[in-house]
């Protein structure tokens, strides 16, 4: 893949039982959000990356709110940044 700085390299993996992503992919989402409270998020979709002063990785993923009612769940766009000396954080949640 030919990745321009600033510029998304597209390489959809859609994830129909967690196949059709790689585990480096699954691996990066499972460690963004292994501390996060308040709802589970899962990895639907990986759309792609874009080379910044590191990488960001793009995914849609289903976020379930953890609460005592019952709350339909929702599709969002995640953004997670890996930096140059491969720390990981959530950059971006968005609903869709």
């Amino acid at each position: 893949m030919n990745m321009v700085p600033g510029g998304w390299g597209i390489d959809v993996k859609v994830n129909k039982n967690l196949s059709g992503m790689s585990a480096e992919q699954m691996s990066l989402f499972e460690t963004a959000f292994r501390n996060f409270e308040g709802a589970k998020y899962t990895p639907l979709l990986y759309i792609g990356s874009q080379v910044v002063a590191g990488i960001q990785h793009a995914y849609i993923a289903e976020c379930r709110l953890v609460v005592p009612h019952a709350v339909a769940p929702t599709l969002v766009k995640v953004v997670i940044y890996l930096t140059p000396d491969n720390h990981i954080s959530i950059s971006q949640t968005s609903a869709i």
